[in-house]
C-alpha cells in the first residue's frame, strides 16, 4: 500500500465517530417524521417500548459486530468484515449492497432536504427560483468539499448541528415532563409494545438506527480502533436508544395512552410541530424547521463519508478504478472517491428532477426502502460472518456470548424484520405503486451480481481472486 493510499489515522477521537453515528441517525428527522407514524400506522402506545427492544436487537448486533472490530481493522466495514468471515464471495455481495444501501440512503435524505429546504424559504416568504432537486445539488457540493476536507471538520460540524437538533427535541421532552401530569409507563409493558403491529413499528424503530455500523468505517481514521470502534458503537447505539424511547414516551404522556395514535394519524406531519407551539412556542416551530433541515444535511454528510469509503476500500482491493484509491496529499482523506460519489449523486439527482420524480412520494419513498433492505441484508451477513470467522479463529480470546450467542440472536431477529418490511413494503414506503414491490428483488439481484462477478474473476483470474481482501488487516 503505497503512500497516497492511507486514511489518516488517529484523525479522529471517540466523540467525533459519534457525532458521525449519530448524525447519519438524524434524530431530529426521525421524530418529526418517523414517531407519529410509527404512533398510527404501528402499535400506538406500544413505540417506546418497541424501541428498547430495537436497541437492545442491537445491542445483541454489535457484540458481534466489535468482536471482530477487534481484528479485522478495514475502512470496508461491512465489506471486510464478511470478506474474513463468509470469504471474497460473499464479501463482493456485500460491497454491491453496501452501494445499494448507502447511495439508497443519500438520495432519499437529499430529496428530503431539498423538500424542506423549499418549505423552509417558503414560510419565511422568500420564493426563489428553485426546485427541490437544486437544492438538493446545492448541498451535494458542499457535502462533497467538506468530504475532500480534514475528515476531523466534517466531524465537529456535525457535532456542532446533532446537538443542536437534539437539544430542541430534549428541550421539548422537558417541557413536557415537568408539566402537571400523571405518568404512567404502560408503554415498556408486553401488553403495549407486543400490540397492534408490532412488526411494523420494529421497523420504523430499527431504521433509526442506520448508520451506527459508521464506527468500523472510521476505523482507520481513529486512535485506538481496537477500543474506540467498539466503544463509539455501544455508546452510539445507547445513545440513539435511550433519545427515542424518552422522546416517543413523553409525546405518549403528553397526548395520552389511548390518545396519541389518534392525534398523529390526524396529520403526521405537524404532530410534533403542534406540542412544541402548545408547549415553547411558535418559534420553536421556526427553530425546528431550520434545524430539520441541517438535520438532513448533517445525516447526508454522514453518509456520503461512508459511501466515499467503500469506494475507496474497493478500489484499493483493486475492484474499481484505482484513481479512488488515492488520498489526498494534504488531508489524506479519499477525496477522488467524494468526487466521484458526488458526480453520480448530482447527475441522478438531475435526471429526477428533469422527470419530475415528487421528492418524498416518489424519490423518497423508494430509495429509503430500498436503502434499509439492503443495510439489513448487511447487518444479517455480518452476524453470520462473525460466528464463521470467531469459529475458525478459536484461539482469539472472545466469550462464547461475543462469538455466537449475541450474533445468532441477532440474525434472527434482522431476518424477521427484513421478512416484515417485504411483507409490508407499500404500507411502510407510504406508495401504493406497483414499483414498490419490485425493490426487494433488486437486493435480490445485487447479491446474485456479486456472486456471479466473484466467480467469473475465480475463474479468469485465480490470482486476483486471490489478493481481493488482502488489504484487511487482520491482526
Amino acid at each position: 500500500m503505497g503512500t497516497g493510499n492511507n486514511l489518516k489515522r488517529g484523525s479522529l477521537g471517540l466523540f467525533s465517530i459519534v457525532f458521525f453515528v449519530i448524525a447519519a441517525a438524524s434524530p431530529l428527522t426521525g421524530v418529526v417524521g418517523a414517531l407519529p407514524i410509527a404512533f398510527f400506522v404501528g402499535n400506538g402506545a406500544g413505540v417506546p417500548g418497541i424501541f428498547l427492544m430495537a436497541g437492545l436487537l442491537l445491542i445483541l448486533f454489535s457484540f458481534g459486530f466489535v468482536a471482530m472490530s477487534r481484528y479485522v481493522i478495514n475502512a470496508g466495514a461491512f465489506y471486510a468484515y464478511i470478506v474474513q468471515g463468509l470469504g471474497v464471495t460473499c464479501g463482493l455481495s456485500a460491497f454491491n449492497l453496501a452501494l445499494l444501501a448507502y447511495a439508497g440512503m443519500q438520495l432519499a435524505v437529499s430529496s428530503m432536504f431539498g423538500f424542506f429546504t423549499d418549505q423552509l424559504f417558503q414560510s419565511f416568504n422568500l420564493h426563489l427560483p428553485l426546485t427541490w432537486w437544486m437544492y438538493a445539488i446545492i448541498m451535494q457540493v458542499i457535502v462533497v468539499i467538506l468530504g475532500i476536507a480534514k475528515v476531523e471538520i466534517g466531524g465537529k460540524i456535525l457535532g456542532l448541528l446533532m446537538i443542536c437538533e437534539v437539544g430542541i427535541v430534549l428541550l421539548l421532552d422537558g417541557h413536557i415532563v415537568t408539566q402537571p401530569i400523571h405518568f404512567e409507563f404502560s408503554s415498556f409493558t408486553p401488553s403495549a409494545f407486543l400490540s397492534g403491529n408490532f412488526g411494523i413499528s420494529m421497523v420504523f424503530a430499527i431504521c433509526s438506527f442506520i448508520g451506527f455500523e459508521a464506527t468500523a468505517i472510521y476505523s482507520e481514521e481513529c486512535k485506538d480502533p481496537q477500543k474506540t470502534v467498539p466503544r463509539a458503537t455501544f455508546i452510539a447505539v445507547i445513545l440513539i436508544t435511550a433519545f427515542f424511547a424518552f422522546s416517543a414516551w413523553s409525546f405518549v404522556q403528553f397526548e395520552s395512552a389511548g390518545q396519541v395514535a389518534k392525534i398523529a394519524a390526524a396529520n403526521p406531519n405537524l404532530f410534533v410541530f403542534n406540542i412544541a407551539d402548545q408547549l415553547l412556542g411558535h418559534w420553536s416551530v421556526k427553530l425546528m424547521s431550520v434545524l430539520l433541515v441541517t438535520s438532513l444535511f448533517a445525516a447526508s454528510q454522514a453518509f456520503h463519508n461512508s459511501l466515499s469509503r467503500y469506494l475507496f476500500t474497493m478500489s484499493r482491493d483493486g475492484l474499481l478504478w484505482s484513481g479512488m484509491a488515492k488520498t489526498h496529499p494534504t488531508h489524506q482523506t479519499p477525496y477522488i472517491a467524494s468526487i466521484v460519489q458526488g458526480i453520480i449523486m448530482i447527475a441522478i439527482l438531475f435526471i429526477f428532477g428533469l422527470a419530475k420524480l415528487d421528492p418524498m412520494t416518489d424519490v423518497f419513498a423508494w430509495v429509503s426502502v430500498l436503502g434499509s433492505m439492503a443495510i439489513l441484508v448487511l447487518q444479517f451477513g455480518v452476524s453470520l460472518a462473525a460466528i464463521k470467522f470467531f469459529s475458525r479463529n478459536k484461539h482469539l480470546p472472545v466469550s462464547i456470548w461475543s462469538r455466537l450467542i449475541a450474533p445468532a440472536l441477532a440474525a434472527l431477529g434482522l431476518a424477521y424484520i427484513f421478512i416484515t418490511i417485504v411483507q409490508n413494503i407499500q404500507v411502510l414506503s407510504g406508495s401504493s405503486s406497483p414499483v414498490v414491490t419490485l425493490l426487494p428483488w433488486l437486493v435480490f439481484i445485487c447479491v446474485l451480481i456479486g456472486i456471479i462477478t466473484a466467480q467469473v474473476i475465480k475463474y479468469k483470474n485465480p490470482e486476483r481472486y486471490a489478493l481481493i481482501g488482502q488489504m484487511v488487516e487482520f491482526i
